[in-house]
């Protein structure tokens, strides 16, 4: 194995073994390990011969290169770790990229220094290992959705978040397989895109979007704000408790995204061809209302419960939307109309 994958391998570990419950805002003690600081420091000094001798076999552009992929690795990993902390965390470009230069800073100086000294003593490194967490935790803590997990704990519980089996998502969201109009888009579709392949394995052509996901066939991992719709192309649009619950949650906070998550709301039920549907739970009044009974018709389900359970009902409604044939939509117009709400 080339040194280049014995690094990946490392970095990957770390988030693993080390990184992956590891809460970035506690404030460490005095007299407490710095355990991220002990397993870097003692990785690069065990492997500082093999380093060094690599980081001298190619130049100084190639250098630059390696540093780059590693950067974009770890930032890729940081933001993936997140969400599995909390779903609703949301990271823009400008905060990817904090994430992206902190790295690079971080692989150079450690490059530069087993390029220069050949060797690296380990209180140098756990020192910048410690200003490199700092830094980022700085970072992440711009994000409110992390500032719910206190300073005092070393470790933390990740908001529940789960991929629901296909029998329940058609269940809850009233979706006919034998009426269902191709394309189709999961739009949320979880790591394992499980809805999708359900589909695929049926013959029907289905497409997912998630921002993280482990199976790249027939999935496109991206943010859905950046993901493009086409107009009048889908014939059905799913999204269980994935977009819908974002959106509903946004519009409840103080400095939410709500404006971008109408604009795409709309742009969704654009990218429908006439006669398409849109599923999706939790329902959303609040934007619903807004809606042309001349463009859509909305039907609305009660989620289902066992009457044995003797349960409070939830006010939660699955919500499936038809574009009409003869829909038209002035998008902007509908925006503009949408943002008073």
């Amino acid at each position: 194995m080339n040194t280049k994958n014995k690094i990946f391998i490392f970095i990957n570990n770390s988030y693993i073994k080390i990184n992956a419950r590891t809460n970035i805002f506690y404030e460490l003690p005095k007299n407490d390990d710095f355990p991220l600081g002990n397993y870097v420091a003692k990785y690069i000094i065990f492997h500082e011969k093999e380093l060094n001798n690599y980081l001298n076999y190619i130049d100084s552009v190639e250098i630059n290169d390696f540093a780059k992929k590693v950067a974009g690795y770890s930032t890729e990993r940081t933001i993936k770790t997140v969400i599995k902390l909390n779903q609703y965390v949301e990271v823009d470009t400008i905060l990817a990229n904090k994430l992206y230069d902190l790295y690079e800073d971080f692989m150079v100086k450690v490059f530069e220094k087993l390029y220069l000294n050949g060797s690296i003593n380990f209180a140098w490194i756990n020192r910048i290992v410690m200003e490199h967490q700092l830094k980022l935790s700085s970072i992440l803590g711009t994000i409110d959705e992390l500032r719910i997990f206190s300073n005092t704990k070393k470790f933390v519980e990740p908001i529940p978040c789960s991929e629901y089996s296909v029998a329940l998502q058609l269940r809850i969201l009233d979706i006919n397989i034998e009426r269902i109009k191709e394309p189709i888009l999961d739009f949320g579709c979880g790591s394992k895109a499980t809805l999708v392949h359900y589909l695929r394995k049926l013959g029907l052509e289905a497409y997912g979007v998630d921002r993280i996901t482990n199976n790249k066939l027939y999935t496109i991992q991206t943010d859905w704000f950046n993901y493009e719709l086409k107009p009048n192309y889908w014939g059905t649009i799913i999204s269980h408790l994935s977009f819908s619950n974002h959106f509903k949650r946004t519009h409840f906070k103080k400095n939410g995204n709500y404006i971008e998550y109408a604009r795409k709301y709309m742009e969704l039920l654009n990218s429908l061809k006439p006669g398409g549907e849109f599923y999706y739970t939790p329902n959303l009044p609040f934007i619903e209302q807004f809606l042309s009974p001349k463009s859509y018709k909305i039907n609305k389900y009660f989620l289902n419960y066992d009457v044995q359970e003797n349960r409070e009902p939830l006010d939660i409604m699955s919500v499936r939307i038809e574009k009409l044939i003869k829909a038209t939509i002035e998008n902007e117009q509908q925006i503009q109309a949408l943002s008073i709400y």
